[in-house]
């Protein structure tokens, strides 16, 4: 229930966000400054490939994956680790999750509600 009303509120908050961004327009950049934000967005990916390839590579902690399958059963009682850990050991923290997307939907709404008003005038 819960990872269903998260991915609902989700995706209606990316369709609301998406139905109100402005129209794309061509873009006038010189070659240079093309040039140059091609360097800059090779040089961040290969960037962000070495940071991934050696958190990959390292085994300096034991992987936390292990414990929640060990002890998802006893503490949560489910079969279900995924949801044992939604519900029981991070359900706090799930609330307020959901509470964060309910207050930036009802934004928002409040943001297009004035912009719809604005343009009445």
């Amino acid at each position: 229930m819960t990872q269903l009303s998260v991915e609902t509120i989700t995706v209606a908050l990316f369709l609301l966000c998406f139905y109100h961004l402005p129209n794309l327009r061509e873009r006038t950049e010189s070659g240079v400054q093309r040039a140059i934000n091609l360097i800059i967005a090779v040089a961040f990916g290969t960037l962000m490939t070495m940071v991934a390839i050696s958190a990959h590579s390292t085994k300096l902690f034991d992987k936390i994956s292990d414990y929640f399958l060990e002890t998802s059963y006893k503490l949560g009682g489910g079969h279900n680790v995924v949801n044992v850990i939604l519900v029981d050991m991070r359900g706090l923290d799930t609330i307020f999750e959901i509470v964060v997307l309910g207050i930036a939907a009802l934004a928002i709404y409040g943001l297009i509600k004035l912009r719809n008003k604005k343009e009445a005038e």
